[in-house]
């Protein structure tokens, strides 16, 4: 495992795409933070405002799936690129509806609902070209690159979209994003080598979906990836979503505050990437993931009852390393121990439950939310992280070697870490 957090992007194939991504994220993060500070603005409710983000991250558990039994039949560079062009249509449409006046917080919701299925059927194909990009060794540093890239558009995206909402409205900052769509799907095009998967994957949708689910369970590093992944976003990620509405209630904040509070979130994702990538070489993945989770906890009780914008923005920074590290881990885990045949089905089986556990998230900490208070329902999102991944660690005792990659496959199976 290479400590180096930047070597893939030696390679002019992953400096093609990661530079088209960053500026895509930076587009999606534009509009993420201006819509859903107009509809904190006109509805005042934690409820409407994780509508917006439950949008962009449910659509996964239904379409991810179907992404992924496309990325195991056809070349999977194409897949994504039609993905692409799917979101950028659909993204004009928002801009479109946004230029007519339109601010009902359902409406929005539904068109973002169909931008987002077209990035859940193309994700699965992105994510199972990475390991054909660099060899084993530097996956761990291409998985963390985007996280650099999306919380480098979290950085970004949101003092862009402040500027832009000021000099062109909502309607043409949307229509950025758009953009940046168009263009990474014209990025992604100019590669010049397919990415067909290997293997027969013949029989019917259903049967093809059980031979990746019987895989999962098979393979104790992407089961055990699939469910840190889950607690991560069912507990800890919802907070993103629920920034406006957070700053709205507890600090009286606008867009600019939200923004901030999402740009500093992003600088200690990356932060966190890059330290956990350049670690676990030198101390392992699991022991690594003890000392990020126990951070995180911790880091999201200050956040919860944070007295200042100050403490608050600190706690964030926090959040955001701990949040990165997890994911990062997860994810590299759950891409090196895949199989190639099913590589993009196991990888839209852990996208579909980061999208369900990141949408019954945010749905039961802003309902807390609204009947209680933001802070409330914060904490007790806190709880249940720290319950679950005590229950995590408690129910698999030999994690951390599994994370580590010191258990082999029968190893994993005679100990029980592996479902018959």
């Amino acid at each position: 495992m290479s400590s180096h957090p930047f070597r893939p992007l030696r390679r002019k194939s992953v400096l093609l795409v990661w530079g088209s991504g960053l500026l895509s994220d930076v587009g999606t993060w534009v509009q993420l933070i201006v819509v859903g500070s107009l509809v904190a603005r006109e509805t005042g409710s934690a409820v409407y405002t994780g509508l917006t983000a439950l949008a962009l991250f449910t659509p996964q558990g239904l379409c991810a799936p179907i992404g992924g039994l496309l990325a195991d039949r056809y070349d999977r560079r194409r897949v994504f690129a039609w993905a692409l062009l799917g979101q950028a249509i659909a993204t004009a449409v928002l801009a479109a509806v946004l230029a007519s006046g339109v601010r009902q917080p359902l409406i929005l919701s539904a068109i973002i609902v169909f931008s987002s299925a077209g990035g859940a059927l193309g994700q699965p194909a992105y994510s199972a070209m990475l390991p054909d990009l660099v060899p084993p060794e530097e996956l761990m540093a291409m998985v963390a690159l985007g996280i650099y890239s999306w919380n480098g558009g979290r950085i970004l995206g949101p003092l862009l979209g402040t500027v832009l909402v000021a000099v062109v409205g909502p309607a043409w900052t949307v229509g950025f994003n758009a953009i940046t769509f168009a263009g990474m799907a014209l990025a992604v095009s100019l590669l010049r080598r397919a990415f067909m998967p290997h293997g027969s994957d013949t029989g019917g949708v259903v049967e093809r979906m059980r031979v990746g689910m019987r895989a999962v369970r098979r393979v104790a590093g992407c089961r055990y990836g699939i469910v840190m992944i889950m607690i991560l976003n069912l507990s800890v990620g919802p907070f993103m979503g629920l920034i406006p509405i957070y700053v709205r209630e507890v600090f009286g904040g606008g867009t600019g505050l939200a923004g901030s509070l999402s740009a500093v979130q992003g600088v200690g994702a990356i932060v966190g990437g890059l330290l956990f990538t350049i670690f676990a070489a030198r101390h392992g993945r699991g022991h690594m993931v003890l000392v990020s989770t126990s951070g995180l906890v911790i880091a999201y009780a200050v956040y919860a009852l944070a007295p200042t914008t100050v403490v608050a923005g600190i706690a964030v920074v926090c959040l955001g390393a701990g949040s990165a590290s997890l994911f990062t881990s997860s994810m590299a885990i759950v891409q090196r121990d895949a199989p190639h045949g099913e590589r993009g089905r196991i990888l839209s089986i852990t996208q579909a439950g980061m999208g369900l556990c990141y949408g019954v998230g945010v749905l039961w900490i802003s309902v807390v939310g609204d009947w209680i208070n933001m802070r409330v329902a914060l904490l007790v999102a806190c709880v249940v992280a720290a319950i679950l991944s005590a229950a995590f660690m408690s129910i698999a005792p030999n994690w951390r070697r599994v994370l580590d990659g010191d258990v082999s496959q029968v190893e994993a199976e005679s100990t029980g870490l592996v479902s018959a």
